[in-house]
């Protein structure tokens, strides 16, 4: 009788304890922070000032949060590691210079690491010049591996950051579904190769430039359907991000992950505030 008791006990132990003594943070939720482009004196959506982005980041590290990547995430998300206590991720779109003359030396300041979603196109390669002079100043490639000590670089495709216009009149992501081109509407066909093509084109780039294949891609405009999350694994992404304004947390679908759209007005404790109210 005393070892069926024992026996039981260790069932128990087994079948209910131990995956929260391996993993621990069944329900924690991680905030993905979304940033863009930053310029002196300027706050808004898109757009945040050096001093307040500082600010942001102190805020974050005075208030105990942890940095992880995004592999990180993904690992943790599939039940592969745990996380810190009090994760965040902090991603960057587009590519632009102001993430590597003014982002990059705040986060190594404050030891922040964060991940930046690029235009692989629009990457500057310093032996052919600048490509698109009239768009704000992207980085170059070189930029990019200097900064591989506490930035990693996924995509935010190759060259479809535009919208055209759909099968039902209106304007959509480029690779939200067959678009019209050149006037005439695209087969399902031809608008699954031309995508599948853009999302493999970026991750091949940023291998052959950075030594190392992207995991991850942020929708541009946050717009995806069934369509671009199956073409998007089928070109070898593991996780797509939207913007939905909430935390990420186990169980969300590992392709359509919420970022958080920070405002550049917004002080260090606003956006602790914003973080600790999110659902």
């Amino acid at each position: 009788m005393i070892r069926k008791i024992i026996a039981f006990v260790v069932v128990y132990i087994v079948l209910f304890t131990y995956p929260f003594l391996t993993y621990g943070y069944e329900e924690q939720t991680i905030p993905v922070l979304m940033y863009h482009h930053l310029a002196d004196n300027i706050n808004n959506n898109t757009v945040i000032s050096p001093t307040n982005f500082d600010k942001q980041m102190r805020a974050l590290k005075e208030e105990g949060y942890h940095a992880i990547s995004v592999k990180e995430l993904h690992d943790y998300l599939t039940s592969q590691i745990k996380l810190p206590e009090k994760p965040v991720l902090i991603t960057f779109d587009d590519g632009y210079l102001s993430n590597y003359e003014m982002a990059y030396p705040i986060l190594k300041k404050y030891d922040l690491h964060a991940e930046i979603f690029v235009i692989a196109s629009r990457i500057v390669d310093t032996s052919k010049g600048i490509a698109y002079p009239h768009e704000i100043a992207k980085m170059n490639w070189e930029q990019l591996k200097e900064m591989q000590d506490y930035i990693t670089i996924q995509s935010h495709t190759w060259d479809s950051h535009y919208k055209l216009p759909s099968k039902y009149g209106r304007q959509n992501g480029a690779i939200y579904g067959p678009s019209y081109l050149n006037g005439q509407l695209e087969s399902q066909e031809q608008y699954e190769a031309r995508v599948k093509d853009d999302f493999i084109h970026s991750r091949n780039i940023i291998k052959e430039k950075l030594g190392y294949e992207p995991i991850a891609i942020s929708y541009p405009y946050g717009i995806q359907s069934a369509a671009t999350i199956k073409l998007a694994q089928e070109a070898g992404f593991k996780m797509g991000f939207v913007i939905q304004n909430k935390y990420v947390k186990k169980g969300d679908g590992l392709f359509a992950l919420s970022r958080i759209i920070v405002n550049g007005n917004d002080s260090g404790a606003d956006l602790i505030h914003k973080i600790n109210t999110l659902k």
